[in-house]
């Protein structure tokens, strides 16, 4: 079973069966986006000014947890050291806003595809 090689085509065979699907798929596209042009016009931009601010988005979320870690250490060190009050409230302001920042990419997506229709 290992030992068996079996050749299915050659690669200029692959390239072009793959050409004629993406020519079918665009082909889709564009007579969806011409029944629909206001819609897709819209879905577009939306899907374009999310791509833009993805980035940003990406860096805030990979920030997030060691800055989040580091205040959550200190505000243990806090607690043991006896300043109760004080830490409970970076504890809890912390956690929400860690989970707020999770949230955010999601949160833009919905604002920005509210806002084209």
């Amino acid at each position: 079973m290992w030992g068996k090689v079996q050749t299915v085509g050659t690669i200029t065979e692959f390239i072009n069966k793959g050409a004629t699907l993406g020519m079918a798929a665009s082909f889709n596209e564009l007579l969806d986006w011409a029944l629909h042009p206001v819609e897709q016009t819209k879905e577009v931009g939306a899907n374009i000014a999310y791509d833009k601010i993805e980035p940003f988005l990406d860096i805030i979320c990979v920030m997030s947890y060691p800055l989040a870690s580091v205040i959550i250490t200190m505000a243990g060190l806090m607690y043991i050291v006896n300043f109760k009050e004080k830490s409970i409230s970076w504890l809890t302001k912390t956690t929400i806003a860690y989970v707020f920042i999770q949230l955010l990419p999601m949160l833009i997506k919905i604002l920005i595809q509210s806002m084209t229709y």
